[in-house]
């Protein structure tokens, strides 16, 4: 793929990243009523997650259609070149009325991610990156923290009933043990935005689907930050483990999380 079809794409999705958030922004005001439902303990799903992936889906498959697209709620198949979409990342958020959540589209060619785009209506900040020039948030370019040591850190440290409860505690303690201070707000995608921005210095999950973490991943990345490999051996559908944080903490997080 030639970097001038990367340049349509990436200002494609800055833009449908910002109409998909004030579709979702409208059922979050309840300018449009909505119910949510469970899809398990803790993991909710409602008619505004669905229709603003459908008007992501719409709007990718009408400018390029022979790209595949992924997404939380209705799937998809793999290809070459991928869309990867979670339309309302934080949807336990969204629909109590806590205003941290966000809309995450990235964009993957021959397995690489290439494009990653965070929209957080509520603020109005687009956080987006492109491989290779760097991570930016509106015009202004972003870079993880400075920081080198775990007890001056501030970490977000995901989780969701689908995690192993025992293991996420043990982590929890050797993390407050190290110093740490400890987050979870709720919303991963967005969490790793903010690692990017240098707002948290790092953010872990032990699982993340790849909607919500490839456009993430790649803000860090391009912001200077480093991330454990990623998808696990399951490969993409699949996800994997993830760990990203300003190279000063790295890899002392990285032992924290991986101990046993």
């Amino acid at each position: 793929m030639t970097p001038a079809e990367i340049s349509a794409r990436a200002e494609f999705a800055k833009r449908l990243a910002r109409e998909a958030g004030a579709l979702a922004r409208r059922y979050f005001r309840r300018e449009i009523d909505f119910v949510a439902e469970a899809k398990g303990p803790q993991d909710f799903v409602s008619a505004a997650d669905h229709a603003v992936e459908a008007l992501i889906r719409e709007r990718l498959q009408k400018a390029f259609p022979t790209d595949a697209v992924l997404g939380e709620e209705s799937g998809g198949e793999l290809g070459r070149n991928l869309w990867v979409v979670d339309p309302i990342d934080g949807t336990i958020n969204f629909v109590h009325g806590v205003r941290y959540w966000c809309i995450a589209i990235a964009f993957i060619a021959t397995g690489e991610r290439r494009i990653g785009v965070i929209y957080d209506p509520s603020l109005d900040e687009l956080f987006w990156a492109v491989k290779g020039e760097g991570a930016w948030c509106d015009e202004t370019r972003v870079h993880v923290s400075p920081r080198d040591r775990l007890d001056h850190a501030l970490v977000g440290a995901g989780y969701v009933p689908r995690h192993p409860l025992e293991e996420h505690l043990a982590l929890k303690r050797r993390l407050h043990e190290a110093g740490v201070a400890v987050k979870d707000m709720g919303a991963g995608a967005l969490m790793l935005a903010h690692v990017a921005a240098g707002r948290f210095d790092a953010f872990l999950e032990p699982h993340m689907h790849p909607w919500d973490a490839s456009a993430g991943l790649l803000l860090v990345q391009e912001a200077g930050g480093r991330i454990h490999p990623y998808p696990g051996p399951g490969g993409l559908v699949a996800g994997g483990r993830v760990i990203a944080a300003a190279p000063g903490i790295f890899d002392a997080l990285d032992r924290l999380a991986l101990a046993r």
